[in-house]
């Protein structure tokens, strides 16, 4: 690793990862260092184009403007917060990254050093922002952070909704744990946009990654639609790779007495929907398909333009990971989602998906789907219900 020379204002250090020239800032010019700029450089091979090798350089100075609040040694300065903006910044600009990088090359050892400066830009984000008011500074709102952590909710949401709790607080509200509950409540509900249980649209599809639930999912509204609200429902999917799957939604199709046609090419689909015109609903079963699988989702993206549905619901698990409930999001949402269902709540030991998926889609949650009967395990989504979930679930 190397360093400019020592110049008063500020020093550039070049490392091969941008956790290492980081970690050499901070031990130089110490946690509370600012950065000024960051880039990917080359160095050495021909004319500094080919060959050689890339390095992370970083341009930093010592923070002069630090002033002390306390004799416990907490800080708060304009510059310290502006470090923390940058640093924030680069912490989600590197995560985009690195989604890219998983679902388009697939390559591990790359992931790997991304993943590990992430992990590093937002320890640093935190420790900054800890010192100067981004993160909570009282036994309460800690223990507000600490449950959003554990129900594995982003870490830059629990830093804005915890910022936007406070500010919207005085001093002794802020200090009374139910008053912090209650409006933590209501700002998790109003980041999460649902649509209600209004008319169904006349053609509905799901989509959605394999074992979310689609034709269980599929199958809970057919049976409401048909048994509860009267109306003529129609069945199409295009699963035809699974057999089971097939039989199952025709068991079901049975059961309700609703017509079911599989098809195995967009023409049919056309054709299936068109006899289909005096349904009232049709609903599609798509087969479920792998975010990185590229060719599948383009042959799916062929179907959903030949059936034109009204609605397109993607089918998230609650149970999945973050960083795989981000991949699903990035490689579904182009396909045309305008609603999100969240499966299998019942299966989740935290509930953190619900405000992710919310604020990384901005789609409106449509269903939640509570177990694996037919048709009484699906309610339409309540945004205040979810809240207190998140705020009061497991774990809390």
């Amino acid at each position: 690793m190397s360093r400019s020379p020592a110049y008063a204002t500020k020093k550039t250090y070049r490392a091969d990862t941008m956790a290492e020239a980081l970690a050499a800032v901070k031990s130089e010019l110490g946690r509370d260092a600012v950065i000024l700029q960051t880039r990917s450089v080359r160095k050495g091979g021909l004319l500094g184009l080919i060959g050689g090798r890339s390095m992370w350089e970083v341009t930093a100075s010592p923070n002069a403007g630090l002033q002390r609040r306390s004799k416990r040694g907490a800080y708060v300065s304009d510059a310290a917060r502006r470090a923390g903006d940058q640093l924030e910044r680069l912490a989600n600009a590197r995560a985009r990254q690195a989604i890219d990088l998983a679902s388009c090359q697939g390559s591990a050892p790359a992931c790997g050093d991304v993943g590990r400066e992430v992990s590093e830009l937002r320890r640093l984000v935190e420790a900054v922002l800890s010192r100067n008011g981004g993160l909570p500074d009282n036994p309460e709102l800690g223990h507000l952070r600490d449950l959003l952590r554990r129900q594995e909710v982003e870490d830059e949401i629990v830093i804005d909704l915890l910022g936007r709790l406070r500010s919207g607080m005085d001093a002794e509200r802020a200090r009374d744990a139910q008053a912090l509950r209650t409006g933590l409540t209501d700002l998790v509900a109003s980041r999460i946009r649902t649509v209600g249980e209004g008319r169904p649209a006349r053609v509905m599809a799901l989509i959605g990654p394999t074992g979310v639930g689609k034709t269980t999912t599929i199958a809970k509204l057919a049976a409401n639609f048909k048994l509860r609200h009267n109306r003529r429902v129609g069945l199409v999917t295009i699963d035809t790779y699974r057999i089971a799957a097939v039989d199952q939604l025709k068991t079901y199709a049975d059961i309700i007495d609703v017509p079911l046609r599989a098809v195995l090419t967009p023409e049919e689909l056309r054709e299936a929907i068109a006899a289909m015109k005096a349904m009232d609903v049709i609903l599609i079963d798509t087969a479920g398909r792998s975010q990185n699988d590229r060719l599948r989702l383009g042959q799916l993206r062929k179907f959903l333009e030949v059936a034109s549905p009204d609605e397109t619901h993607l089918v998230v698990s609650a149970t999945a990971n973050r960083a795989c409930t981000r991949g699903i999001l990035g490689q579904f949402l182009p396909l045309g989602a305008n609603r999100v269902i969240l499966s299998k709540l019942d299966e989740a030991d935290c509930y953190g998906a619900v405000l992710n998926v919310a604020a990384w889609s901005s789609l409106a949650v449509s269903y939640v789907t509570i177990g694996q009967e037919v048709p009484d395990d699906i309610v339409a989504a309540d945004a205040r219900r979810l809240a207190q979930c998140i705020v009061g679930g497991p774990q809390a």
